[in-house]
C-alpha cells in the first residue's frame, strides 16, 4: 500500500450535535490519513429530510474545525447526489442485482408477526407480468437487492477475520417507496465514487458490512478496507448515550478544555501503545497512530481522566499561552491589573485547574471579595463568636507586618499560634474563609502575600462583621 492511496471518510448524519463517539471516530480516520500521508473526506449524510437540520450541519462543521480536524477537498452532501443513486440503480436493475418489492408494511409486519424476521422472499421471483400488473395497479414498490447463495469473507483490521453465511441476510430494501435510497446503498456508492481506501467506523456498524460488501460486489466495485471501533462506554458499561449525560462536543469547548485536551482523551478510548504512556500532543499521535494498536474491548469515558489529562496539559503550557487563551473566552479577565499580577494568579492555579474556565472561576476571588461564604467551609472553622476573637488578634498582629513577604507572614502566622497556643489550622482555615470565601485553594500564604497587605485587612475585617452567620 502506498502512502499517497490511503483515503479516508467520516461521514456524520447532521440529526444531532457531534458527540463523543462520532468524534473518536472522525479523530482515528484523521490520524491514520495524517499518519499515512494520505486524504481526509467529509461527507455529511442528510438524506433523512426529517430529520437532518442545517443547525447540525453547521455544529458538526464547528466541532471539526476546533478539534483541529482540517478536511480534504469540498464537503460531499448526499442530498445533492440523487442523480447518482439513480444511475446506480439502474446499472443494478440493468444486470438484474435488484428487484421491486410490493409487500406493504401491513405485509411485513404480519410476517414477523408469525415469527419470520427475515424478509420471506414473496415478490423475489415475480414475473415480468405480475410486476407490470402491480405498477398499473399503482401499488407502491421499493427496491430489494438479491442476497446470492453462500458466504461473504473480509478481514477487519481491529476484529480479524470475519465470516457472515448469507442465509443470515435478507434481500434488504436499497431504495425506500418513496425513492429515497437506503444508508448501505448511499454509503457504498459514494466510498467508491471518492475512491475510500479504508472504511474506520464504530462497530455498530459491523452488521452492515457484509450488506456493504454484497453491494460492493454487484456493482462491481472493488472493495475497501474496514476496521471497526470498540465502542465507548458510560460508567455502567453500557453504550454511552444522552441518559449518561453526555454532551456534545460544543460542551467541552465551552468548559474552557483544550482541544488537545480532549483529543488525547479520546484516543486513549480504544488505542494505545502497548506501555504506561498517557499524554500525548498532536504530533505524537500523528507519529504513533496505528489500527493495528486498536483493540476491541469497549473503552469507558471517564470525566475524572480527562480533568486529570487536562491537567497534566495545562502543566505543560507556558503561562502566555494560557493567559491568552483565558483572554479569548473571557476579554475582560483581569483587566485593570498589573501582568505580573495575573501571570502569579496563572502560576499559582496551574497545578489545580482543569480548564479555561477553572482558571476564570477560580481567579475571581483573587480580583474581588468574596459575594458568600460557603456553608459547609464555615461549620468546620466558623461556628461562633469564638472564631471572631481569634482573628481580631489576628489582625494586630498582621497590622504590625512592614516586608509584605511569604516568608515574614508565615514566621508572623506560626508566633501568633505558638503564643496562643492554636494550631495551625485554627489560624488558616478562618483566613482562608475571610479572603476566598471557602476552604478550598491555593496556599494561604501565597494567597495573602500575592492580593496584598491592604486586600488581606480590608477581607478580614468584612468577614468580622459578617460571621458567624
Amino acid at each position: 500500500m502506498s502512502e499517497s492511496s490511503v483515503k479516508v471518510r467520516f461521514a456524520p448524519s447532521p440529526t444531532g450535535e457531534l458527540h463523543l463517539g462520532g468524534a473518536r471516530t472522525a479523530l482515528f480516520n484523521w490520524l491514520f490519513a495524517k499518519h499515512n500521508k494520505g486524504k481526509f473526506f467529509l461527507r455529511i449524510e442528510d438524506t433523512d429530510t426529517l430529520r437532518s437540520k442545517e443547525k447540525y450541519t453547521k455544529q458538526i462543521l464547528d466541532s471539526l474545525s476546533w478539534l483541529g480536524f482540517e478536511w480534504d477537498d469540498p464537503i460531499i452532501y448526499q442530498s445533492e447526489r440523487n442523480s447518482q443513486y439513480k444511475l446506480y440503480l439502474k446499472k443494478l436493475l440493468d444486470s438484474n442485482q435488484v428487484y421491486r418489492c410490493f409487500c406493504s408494511r401491513n405485509d411485513l409486519d404480519e410476517s414477523r408477526n408469525a415469527g419470520d424476521y427475515k424478509y420471506s422472499g414473496k415478490c423475489r421471483n415475480l414475473s415480468e407480468q405480475d410486476v407490470k400488473e402491480k405498477l398499473n395497479q399503482g401499488i407502491s414498490f421499493t427496491y430489494r437487492i438479491f442476497i446470492p447463495d453462500g458466504k461473504t469473507d473480509y478481514n477487519d483490521l481491529v476484529y480479524g477475520a470475519i465470516t457472515v453465511d448469507n442465509n443470515e441476510i435478507d434481500d434488504f430494501i436499497i431504495v425506500r417507496s418513496d425513492g429515497s435510497p437506503t444508508y448501505n446503498f448511499t454509503a457504498v456508492v459514494d466510498d467508491h465514487d471518492m475512491s475510500i481506501s479504508h472504511v474506520i467506523r464504530g462497530e455498530d456498524h459491523l452488521a452492515n458490512t457484509p450488506k456493504q460488501i454484497i453491494l460492493y460486489k454487484s456493482l462491481g466495485y472493488d472493495i475497501p478496507t474496514f476496521a471497526h471501533l470498540p465502542l465507548i462506554l458510560g460508567p455502567d458499561r453500557k453504550r454511552l448515550s444522552k441518559r449518561h449525560g453526555a454532551p456534545g462536543i460544543q460542551y467541552y469547548r465551552d468548559q474552557g478544555y483544550f482541544p488537545i485536551v480532549l483529543i488525547n482523551h479520546l484516543a486513549l478510548l480504544g488505542w494505545n501503545l502497548g506501555n504506561e504512556e498517557e499524554i500525548f500532543s498532536i504530533n505524537n499521535l500523528i507519529e504513533n497512530f496505528d489500527l493495528s494498536d486498536i483493540h476491541k474491548k469497549g473503552a469507558v469515558w471517564d470525566k475524572k481522566k480527562l480533568q486529570w489529562i487536562s491537567g497534566q496539559h495545562l502543566k505543560n503550557m507556558s503561562t502566555d499561552e494560557i493567559m491568552n487563551s483565558i483572554r479569548s473566552v473571557d476579554e475582560e479577565w483581569g483587566k485593570g491589573h498589573e501582568i505580573s499580577f495575573l501571570i502569579a494568579i496563572i502560576e499559582m492555579l496551574k497545578v489545580r485547574a482543569k480548564s479555561l474556565n477553572d482558571f476564570i472561576v477560580q481567579s475571581e476571588s483573587f480580583f474581588k471579595d468574596p459575594k458568600k461564604y460557603n456553608k459547609v467551609g464555615l461549620s468546620k472553622c466558623w461556628k461562633d463568636d469564638s472564631t471572631n476573637m481569634i482573628v481580631e488578634s489576628l489582625l494586630a498582629r498582621i497590622n504590625t507586618i512592614d516586608d509584605w513577604r511569604k516568608e515574614e507572614i508565615d514566621k508572623a502566622l506560626k508566633l501568633f499560634a505558638d503564643q496562643n497556643q492554636l494550631a495551625m489550622g485554627k489560624i488558616t482555615m478562618p483566613i482562608r474563609m475571610a479572603v476566598l470565601g471557602s476552604l478550598s485553594g491555593p496556599s494561604v500564604i501565597e494567597i495573602l502575600a500575592l492580593i496584598g497587605k491592604k486586600t488581606t485587612i480590608h477581607r478580614l475585617n468584612k468577614a468580622l462583621e459578617k460571621l458567624p452567620i
